[in-house]
């Protein structure tokens, strides 16, 4: 809903919000403003899904019900007006007194109750009170509003644009004359509630908007209406008089407004035609086009797009660009959906234009372009698919190997992990598809044929497919006969697969190869058994890391000894969501997202996307020398994304273990090798198996062997089981009746011994993984309620993640029935938040806040009152972060300073309203 959303800028994208006003509406009315697909680029990045998930399943975001309005302190003139005025700037002071009847573990009434931190605790409040003094940030906007207009700069005017564009009142103008309006307006506050703003019959001279607070107009006949925060009132844009019919005063204090003098307004609003420009054809306006300077020395100027037909707007795509329209290609991608009924409507006049010399490689590019940034347009369409097929037969007739090449990488670059569950009747029963490669070879296994109208077909099996994983089995190093026997020895197949063409297309290349030649071709890359692919011929621009760092396999390091040892390691390889530094030594890890280059892993980790160049102003080249040392003040690094080294434990018969850091990738088979060696016996790895230990809660034990590629091993052990090595050729014991005792036990894990610090860390990347994971499309798709193919699922998931950890915080408080430890847990959490904040995830912060804010927490007055002064002080600066006056305006300030570079989980709510609001303008 629109009470649920709000928006959020990361600073590397200020700049769009500076372009964040042209309205590219057909005449029509159906296709969106190109603010919103700007907007959508900002937010939108996307890898592979996360899979772990909070167990709760919880309705779309209410924190404004009555549970949350009793604890939250909110001026008047926010109650029900403002569509932000529920975000939640409660004080600890405005908690709902109620008295509870509490009682503890042990019956300490009448004995005064002391707060005792450890050593631990003292220190980690010396950081907390250091870095909570980075928490306020200057008010940029209220200091730009209260200069004179007179004395307004450049900067000025555009901070004021950035906030401006998102209120209703400014939403449906054009960039040039909010940008007028700006260097004009002045500053006007209202302190008091119930002060009469205009009376009944007075001469009207000013325009107002409301930044903050609301306000209630009696008319004459008795009707009274109410305008909250973005809405305007006051003369129309004439020079006649006018005068006030009703009365109009405020409704809270503190009401804040910007007035536009009558003159000035009527002079902006009427010099608009002066620079638009219409194009017609046949008589009839096919597209109008407004004139931009975006600099004083009048050298960047040029028309930009304002709505147009959609035959025009689709012409418009290979007509020359315009210096000030530089991304109309990546905005109509974006957006064409709104307003055609099949995207093969412009598929048709592209592979039409291709046949024109002096067209081919605008459309050649245009196609890069919608593959890299929307390649889910095609997956799943077959008329789509289709169009790519013939595209690439073109680009070949025409010799064009260098940009096919890049094509075919963009396939692979982009293309999704798809999960596909085929059932056989019996084990011998047909698989209805075939496939090559292998391990061997020094490929995975890809799809080599799908049988028309079988079952494989009907599931999504194609041509082509790589596939990852079977079963939760690995299948990117595996031998082609381990395969096959896979594949036809299950009846239940639940297989991963991704669309990877290019190295398909290398390996039929090399099986040819090996026929025409007669013997087998050594494989130049991936000769060792960690690499994910193998391309033998690269393009010659592609270029890796000579550092024996970065060349060195990928393998499971093992550390033994106690907690102290494993401790230390794990602080070394610890994640953080925060910039690190640029690398030095060139290093490149593994692609998450399986990218078609066979890049190999260093001890630590740091997986990396390829690093995206300049195919355009919004979307990345696929291909640039990944050595380059990488800048994390450039927006396009969000495009890498950080794997933190896991680590497992493995026990052996006699309960001595050794800690062995792994990646996802590793299997079974490896862990076995290593533990093998770490443990000093002679007998080879083959000998032994991995085995899966668990207890359940009654005792009973449960074992059993893992198969030898199975991978993502961290991810899969619950905190009640181990892992333990095996001999194959003996009967033992893995684990007595005492010792599963001792593992129920220790699975017995509670919040408050867990470190805030990691938990915030948790709680960033998981948040992250989905957040990068949504797809631009999914913002268009949600809003305008397309019901496309891909769906909204990424971003429905994201959503529900505030409503997720605002019940948990919730819940983790009030399952706990001793008022001191409850205060504990109550501080634990604005820990947490805090280290939210550090790691630049405000979705979680948000949802701790306002989980500490739901009224069943809030009025356990007996618990907040033994909450140290500090902790209240820091929870109030965390809160003020999210005050929803003038449009979030404090929040929106943290997020555009200058220290807050990506990445950055922004709060979702405030996307969802900013689009919204630029949806419902337009």
């Amino acid at each position: 809903s629109k009470e649920s959303g709000v928006s959020c800028h990361p600073p590397s994208f200020t700049f769009f919000h500076r372009l964040l006003n042209e309205g590219k509406l057909p005449l029509s009315g159906t296709l969106p403003p190109v603010e919103m697909a700007f907007l959508v680029r900002c937010y939108a990045n996307c890898l592979q899904p996360w899979s772990s998930k909070l167990p709760a399943d919880l309705n779309k975001m209410h924190l404004t019900d009555h549970a949350h309005q009793q604890v939250t302190h909110m001026a008047p003139s926010q109650s029900g007006c403002s569509i932000t005025s529920d975000s939640g700037s409660s004080s600890l002071s405005d908690i709902y007194q109620a008295t509870e009847s509490e009682s503890g573990d042990v019956d300490l009434s009448g004995l005064p109750e002391t707060v005792v931190d450890s050593e631990e605790e003292e220190e980690e409040d010396e950081d907390i009170e250091r870095a909570s003094d980075t928490l306020m940030s200057r008010d940029l906007v209220r200091e730009c509003l209260e200069k004179d207009p007179a004395d307004r700069n450049d900067d000025d005017i555009e901070q004021l644009l950035e906030f401006m564009h998102q209120l209703p009142a400014f939403v449906n103008m054009t960039m040039s004359v909010r940008r007028d309006l700006c260097s004009v307006m002045v500053f006007e506050v209202v302190e008091q509630a119930g002060t009469v703003i205009l009376q009944n019959k007075q001469e009207l001279d000013l325009w107002y908007v409301i930044l903050n607070g609301a306000i209630e107009i009696s008319h004459p006949e008795g009707r009274v209406e109410s305008l909250c925060m973005g809405n305007s009132f006051g003369i129309s844009p004439s020079l006649e008089k006018q005068y006030m019919n009703g009365e109009i005063r405020t409704k809270g204090d503190d009401c804040q407004f910007v007035c536009i003098a009558q003159e000035d307004y009527w002079r902006i609003l009427n010099h608009v035609e002066k620079n638009t420009h219409k194009v017609e054809e046949e008589g009839e306006i096919v597209m109008v086009k407004e004139h931009r300077e975006l600099d004083r020395s009048g050298t960047r100027k040029g028309h930009i797009v304002i709505k147009g037909t959609p035959e025009r707007l689709i012409m418009h795509l290979v007509e020359e660009p315009s210096v000030v329209d530089p991304t109309y290609i990546e905005d109509f991608l974006l957006t064409y959906r709104t307003f055609l009924s099949s995207p093969m409507e412009v598929g048709k006049k592209l592979l039409e234009w291709f046949q024109v010399d002096s067209l081919r490689d605008t459309v050649t590019r245009i196609v890069l372009l919608w593959v890299n940034n929307h390649f889910n347009d095609f997956e799943g369409d077959p008329a789509m698919t289709q169009f790519l097929e013939d595209f690439e037969k073109r680009l070949e007739t025409a010799k064009m190997k260098g940009h096919l090449r890049l094509l075919n990488i963009a396939c692979a670059a982009k293309a999704k992990w798809r999960q596909i569950t085929l059932q056989k009747a019996t084990r011998e029963s047909p698989l209805y598809f075939s496939i090559k490669g292998g391990s061997e070879r020094g490929f995975g296994i890809f799809v080599e044929s799908v049988e028309e109208g079988s079952k494989a077909a009907d599931v999504g099996l194609k041509r082509g497919d790589q596939i990852m994983e079977v079963n939760g089995q690995n299948f990117e190093n595996i031998s082609f006969n381990k395969a096959v026997d896979i594949l036809r020895n299950n009846t239940h197949l639940s297989i991963t697969v991704k669309t990877n063409i290019f190295v398909f297309k290398e390996l039929l290349s090399r099986i040819m190869h090996e026929k025409k030649n007669g013997g087998p071709h050594i494989p130049k890359i991936q000769e060792k058994k960690g690499n994910r692919f193998s391309i033998p011929d690269l393009p010659g621009d592609m270029e890796f890391p000579t550092d024996h760092k970065s060349t060195r396999k990928m393998k499971a390091n093992t550390v033994s000894g106690g907690r102290n040892k494993i401790r230390k390691m794990l602080e070394k390889t610890r994640f953080s969501i925060l910039p690190p530094k640029p690398f030095s030594d060139g290093g490149i890890g593994q692609s998450q997202d399986d990218s078609i280059v066979g890049t190999k892993q260093c001890r630590h980790s740091v997986a990396i996307m390829p690093i995206p160049g300049n195919l355009s102003s919004s979307s990345p080249d696929l291909l640039q020398p990944a050595n380059s040392v990488l800048d994390f003040s450039n927006p396009a690094v969000l495009g890498l994304y950080y794997i933190p080294d896991q680590v497992i434990r493995v026990f052996k018969a006699d309960q001595q273990s050794c800690y062995i850091i792994i990646s996802k990738d590793t299997t079974a088979k490896d862990v076995v090798t290593h533990t093998v060696n770490e443990f000093g016996f002679l007998a080879p790895p083959e000998t032994y198996s991995l085995c899966e230990v668990s207890v359940s809660p009654e005792g009973v034990i449960k074992q059993r062997r893992l198969p030898d590629q199975l991978s993502k091993l961290a991810d899969r052990i619950q905190l009640n089981g181990r892992y333990y090595l095996k001999n194959n050729m003996e009967t033992e014991t893995l684990c007595s009746d005492e010792d599963a005792q001792d593992l129920l036990r220790e699975s017995q894990i509670s919040l408050l011994q867990l470190s805030t610090m990691e938990v915030a860390a948790q709680l960033s990347m998981r948040d992250f993984e989905l957040f990068r994971n949504i797809e631009s499309t999914e913002y268009v798709d949600d809003l305008f309620k397309i019901d496309s193919s891909a769906g909204c699922g990424n971003l429905k998931q994201f959503e529900e993640v505030i409503n997720q950890e605002t019940f948990w915080v919730a819940t983790e408080i009030l399952k706990e029935p001793n008022t001191l430890k409850r205060m504990k847990t109550i501080k634990h959490f604005i820990k947490i938040a805090l280290h939210c904040r550090e790691c630049k995830n405000f979705n979680s912060m948000f949802a701790i806040i306002s989980g500490l804010n739901l009224a069943p927490v809030a009025r356990l007055r007996s618990s907040w009152e033994k909450l140290p002064s500090k902790y209240e002080k820091l929870f109030g600066d965390l809160q003020d972060v999210f005050d929803p006056s003038r449009n979030m305006a404090k929040y929106r300030n943290v997020l555009s300073s200058q220290s807050m570079q990506p990445p950055i989980i922004p709060l979702f709510p405030v996307v969802k309203k900013d689009l919204t609001f630029l949806h419902e303008g337009n």
